[in-house]
């Protein structure tokens, strides 16, 4: 992650005007080897499993006399 962390360090710098961020055609190679190993290395996935219906018990109070 070499390459990721020299583009956050340096767009830390960037005035809030700037519109345009250029690198060379080799810094930009690098950042997308990188993001490409890192999109190979996708987390595994949680699976959802049903249970069948939630029970939801509601008691009411009025405020009467108890």
């Amino acid at each position: 992650m070499n390459e990721i962390n020299k583009l956050r360090a340096r767009l830390v710098n960037v005035l809030p005007n700037v519109t345009e961020y250029r690198m060379s055609v080799s810094e930009a190679k690098g950042l997308l080897k990188e993001i490409n190993e890192l999109q190979k290395l996708k987390p595994p996935q949680a699976v959802l499993v049903e249970s069948g219906p939630a029970i939801i018990d509601r008691v009411i109070i009025d405020g009467g006399e108890f």
